[in-house]
């Protein structure tokens, strides 16, 4: 969290999107709301950050390496985290989208640049309890859902009621 949050995001949002990408950005949000109002084509430039964040960066990029490195602490492979990201990857970006798009709208809208990052963070704080109440919990390997029968468990209130009874 800590290196991706300090140096990626500064490497992403200040260097590449401020000084390669979008040279205009800090200019656009330095200036008062009327003239943003007024200014289509820094509102533009403001929507293609948002998309290349959200539609490039998160998901080919943030959590493909948080399922990676979720799967390295938990002692599971690469084939297995690449499986639970893809298994995941629908729920896990309507959630980012729903978080992370008005976020960003809002950083990359109002904030000068030297304020990219911490906004960032203070967001993240939220989204980070977020995203591991729904993904921390560890998840059973494709092996460990098989019991010493080799049937599978079935999570079924039916079933676990039946179990209770037995």
């Amino acid at each position: 969290g800590l290196l991706y949050l300090g140096c990626v995001q500064y490497f992403i949002y200040v260097k590449l999107f401020t000084q390669r990408l979008f040279p205009g950005a800090g200019a656009f949000a330095a200036k008062p709301i009327r003239e943003k109002l007024a200014d289509r084509a820094g509102q533009i430039v403001v929507l293609q950050q948002v998309a290349l964040d959200q539609f490039v960066h998160h998901p080919f990029l943030l959590f493909p390496a948080f399922y990676q490195v979720k799967e390295f602490i938990e002692g599971g492979t690469p084939a297995e985290g690449f499986r639970k990201f893809r298994k995941n990857c629908t729920e896990d970006m309507l959630v980012c989208w729903s978080i992370w798009i008005p976020a960003f709208l809002v950083n990359f809208s109002f904030c000068p640049i030297w304020m990219r990052v911490p906004f960032v963070a203070s967001v993240s704080f939220g989204f980070t309890i977020i995203f591991s109440r729904k993904r921390g919990a560890k998840e059973p390997s494709p092996s460990a859902l098989s019991d010493d029968t080799g049937d599978q468990p079935s999570d079924s209130a039916a079933d676990q009621a039946r179990q209770k009874d037995e």
